[in-house]
């Protein structure tokens, strides 16, 4: 154990599987092209480090995976009251269960995510109560209510954002720490931190990878159901950067549309000198095919880590830059998923294993009292299956992205995340 004054960082013991990306759905990329030597040097102690700004000092015997009883974590029915882990610190993850009475897609996915990390990473001292709250935001107060009065450390939610929006405008005095999981709510009453990245946070680091090498023109295409407020906050993050933001194109889903689209951009395509693909669909490649038809060279392609990979075998997106979390992260705990759950890991169940990290990290050094604001926002953030992170005490996430090219049909790494803040 630790003399007095020393911090310990979390050492989980993990093993190796398939991969992912951002704020998406089945994490089933492409092979990512990486030196055999620094992948092997990344993966030989199979270990993650939860950095939680801890520095290293000794490290329990029982980290990791403790028995059958604690890892092959079959759910009961949904209908009955849920809790992973039998004895610690309790965390309160509040769901909506579907009409059918049963947590079913995202909702499932975050609370499989979230028993697997209790399973690994608990040891007895934290466990999870699942709560229904698909009573609406009516149900909020009796549950936030109830889970402080069984001294509950932490709130993870997936729930609608009016839901969610209830529970974070409570006072921070009135309920435990709020690590939500779905889009972004005001965090104005404190201790709420908004954990999801999505498609933006990934083409907002290629535009800046983009612009050091000179390209601060960018021109973007995105999908017809393409937020304005998500425009608003793209444009504004680009001019920040002290780039210029040419113009949004809107496309419809079909080969036709897309193609169609850049056909009425010229103009503006031709005042730029990045271009941004938004889109999870297959029909990316037509956009990008028909911009470099157009015959405008000096034009980077920024792509994004919502595009499909059977994308990455078109020759039309060869070349395009990608941020996204390393997948060999998430590769930690996929086949573990898998074999318990029988689907492939979802960037949603990703959240939930490390949202439970977080908490069994911080609890294993500073003990059920140590989720404060303070050690929750440490400046040398976190590193999980999803990257390396740090919470900020205005409510957001900040991830370091590796960045990668595509060529040959498959992501090749560029320059790898940064190790720290």
């Amino acid at each position: 154990m630790p003399h007095s004054g020393e911090a310990v960082t979390p050492h989980l013991k993990l093993k190796t599987g398939p991969a992912y990306g951002l704020r998406g759905k089945p994490l089933d990329v492409a092979p990512v092209a990486a030196s055999k030597r620094r992948r092997g040097a990344r993966l030989l102690p199979l270990s993650l480090f939860l950095v939680a700004g801890l520095l290293a000092g000794c490290q329990s015997g029982s980290d990791g995976l403790n028995a059958v009883k604690n890892t092959d974590m079959k759910p009961p029915s949904s209908k009955v009251e849920e809790s992973f882990g039998e004895t610690g610190a309790e965390i309160t993850l509040l769901l909506p269960k579907a009409a059918s009475g049963v947590y079913e897609g995202t909702a499932r996915d975050v609370r499989d995510g979230a028993a697997l990390g209790v399973g690994e990473l608990g040891n007895g001292q934290v466990f999870v109560k699942v709560v229904d709250v698909s009573g609406g935001p009516g149900a909020v107060p009796a549950a936030v209510s109830a889970a402080k009065a069984r001294n509950s450390v932490l709130l993870i939610s997936y729930a609608s954002p009016a839901v969610t929006s209830a529970i974070a405008a409570m006072p921070s005095g009135e309920r435990p720490p709020l690590v939500n999981l779905d889009d972004d709510v005001p965090a104005t009453a404190g201790n709420v931190y908004n954990f999801a990245s999505d498609e933006l946070d990934s083409a907002l680091e290629g535009i800046r990878a983009a612009a050091t090498g000179g390209h601060k023109k960018v021109m973007v295409f995105a999908p017809r159901d393409f937020s304005p407020a998500y425009e608003t906050r793209l444009a504004d993050a680009i001019r920040a950067g002290k780039g210029v933001y040419v113009g949004t194109a809107r496309y419809d889903l079909s080969d036709a549309a897309a193609a169609d689209a850049v056909q009425k951009s010229k103009a503006q395509l031709q005042q730029a000198d990045t271009v941004v693909v938004l889109g999870k669909s297959v029909i990316v490649p037509t956009i990008a095919g028909a911009i470099k038809a157009s015959g405008q060279t000096n034009l980077v392609l920024v792509g994004t880590s919502a595009w499909p990979s059977q994308a990455y075998g078109d020759p039309a997106v060869a070349g395009a830059m990608i941020a996204m979390v390393e997948p060999d992260d998430a590769s930690l705990i996929a086949d573990r998923y898998k074999r318990h759950y029988n689907r492939t890991l979802s960037t949603d169940a990703a959240y939930g294993y490390d949202s439970v990290a977080i908490a069994a990290g911080i609890i294993r050094v500073k003990g059920p009292t140590g989720l404060s604001a303070e050690n929750l926002t440490m400046k040398t953030g976190f590193r999980g299956v999803t990257g390396l992170f740090r919470l900020s005490p205005a409510g957001s996430v900040e991830r370091k992205l590796s960045l990668y090219t595509i060529s040959g049909g498959k992501l090749n790494l560029l320059s790898a995340a940064p190790k720290s803040f």
